[in-house]
């Protein structure tokens, strides 16, 4: 009975710091800090942690600059880019555009843009206002061979979804792309109707176009869909579909393709595959993958 009540003795003192250890409050993992990148009217581009934000302001911290604090009417737009655990990452500065297929989101104001698809075919994008934006894509070795001349209207109709209409004229030399001296102008409209939901880094794109020549509306309706999604701080997957419909004598043509975006500061990167798929009577139908690359670059700042 002494040995017992020893034991206790000696035992009782570590019962009672366990319980008060058991019943101190316990620290909480600090949540992870996310990184933003902000793009103001003037052209100024911040990146840090969204301290606050509310209809008339919000509170930026940077690394160098501090707690930053904007007018609402100040910002063009606040994306997310990452976390700290993340390390650096990258927006995909490019939403305009899938990879052929336009999306309902605009060019920047004021920003060119220049793409290069297969060293082949050059294109120029410029925004004029937040919602309109001009363009042209031409041969990159003879521009008169082979040149089309575009332009986007888009507009928000909620803060997830914006409508668009793109329209483009393409215009070919009759001695074709290695002959650009032909004396005849072959040219031909496009016109297309756009809805894209969600943001510039995650997004869906629906679009309906037809083509124009002679005044008069094509009976064939090509179909897209597309769909853009931010997989990594760096790394954009994107797939764009199109459908011929009413084709006639074939059954089904489209095209389904998938790949990715290589997102840097200013650049970026895509590498893809296409696959052509038709079907009809007397229709080959062989799977045909078609490599595809591409370069985009942001001129200015």
């Amino acid at each position: 009975m002494k040995q017992l009540s020893l034991l206790l003795l000696l035992i009782l003192p570590y019962l009672s710091i366990a319980q008060d250890e058991y019943y101190q409050p316990k620290k909480q993992p600090q949540p992870t800090k996310r990184t933003y990148s902000i793009l103001l009217k003037d052209g100024t581009q911040l990146r840090g942690e969204l301290v606050r934000q509310d209809s008339a302001e919000a509170i930026i911290r940077t690394t160098n600059l501090g707690e930053i604090r904007l007018n609402a009417d100040q910002i063009v737009r606040i994306e997310q880019i990452g976390t700290q655990a993340e390390g650096e990452s990258y927006p995909n500065l490019f939403s305009q555009t899938m990879r052929f297929a336009p999306t309902a989101f605009s060019a920047e104001q004021s920003r060119l843009y220049y793409r290069n698809y297969f060293l082949y075919f050059s294109q120029f994008e410029y925004g004029i206002t937040e919602n309109w934006s001009v363009g042209t894509t031409f041969f990159t070795f003879l521009p008169t061979a082979l040149f089309s001349l575009s332009t986007k209207v888009s507009i928000p109709v909620s803060k997830r979804v914006r409508l668009g209409i793109n329209a483009q004229y393409a215009g070919l030399r009759d001695g074709g792309l290695f002959n650009g001296n032909g004396s005849a102008l072959l040219g031909i409209g496009y016109v297309q109707g756009i809805v894209t939901t969600g943001d510039r880094q995650n997004n869906t794109t629906f679009g309906l176009g037809w083509g124009v020549s002679n005044g008069e509306l094509s009976r064939n309706v090509v179909g897209t869909f597309g769909l853009v999604r931010k997989v990594s701080p760096k790394l954009s997957f994107i797939t764009e579909n199109f459908v011929l419909i009413g084709q006639g004598s074939v059954d089904f043509a489209g095209v389904l393709s998938a790949g990715i975006r290589f997102d840097r500061r200013r650049h970026a990167f895509d590498l893809a595959a296409y696959v052509p798929l038709v079907v009809g009577s007397g229709v080959s139908s062989s799977v045909l993958f078609i490599p595809y690359v591409s370069y985009h670059i942001r001129i200015g700042k």
